[in-house]
C-alpha cells in the first residue's frame, strides 16, 4: 500500500484506510498500541493474553510468593519491576516476618 497523508479529527482520531485495515485483520474494537518512536508516531495491533495464561505473571507470582526472607522479597520485587509488572498489582504470598499473607 502506498503512503497516504491522513488529517486528524477533533479529540485526536484518525481514520485508518479500510484496505489497510482489511490486510492486517484490522476490526472495529481491536486494541492497538500507541507509541512515539523518534518523533513519529508508531501504532501496532495489540494482543491481549488474559493474565492468567501469562506466563510471565506466573512467574512473577512464583518469585514474589517464594521469597524466604526480607531480602530476597525485596529483590524478587525489583526482578518484578524489571519484568514491567508493578509487585503491589501481581497475586501473591506476601512476605511477613516468616509467615506470607495471601494478597
Amino acid at each position: 500500500m502506498a503512503d497516504e497523508f491522513l488529517q486528524m479529527g477533533k479529540r485526536g482520531t484518525v481514520v485508518v484506510p479500510a484496505k489497510l485495515r482489511k490486510k492486517l485483520g484490522m476490526a472495529d474494537g481491536c486494541l492497538l498500541w500507541v507509541s512515539e518512536v523518534d518523533g513519529a508516531v508508531q501504532l501496532r495491533l495489540a494482543q491481549v493474553v488474559p493474565p492468567e495464561n501469562d506466563t510471565r505473571l506466573k512467574m512473577a507470582q512464583r518469585l514474589l510468593s517464594g521469597a524466604e526472607d526480607l531480602a530476597e522479597y525485596f529483590a524478587a520485587m525489583e526482578e518484578v519491576r524489571r519484568m514491567g509488572f508493578d509487585p503491589d498489582e501481581v497475586p501473591h504470598e506476601r512476605y511477613s516476618g516468616g509467615k506470607s499473607t495471601k494478597q
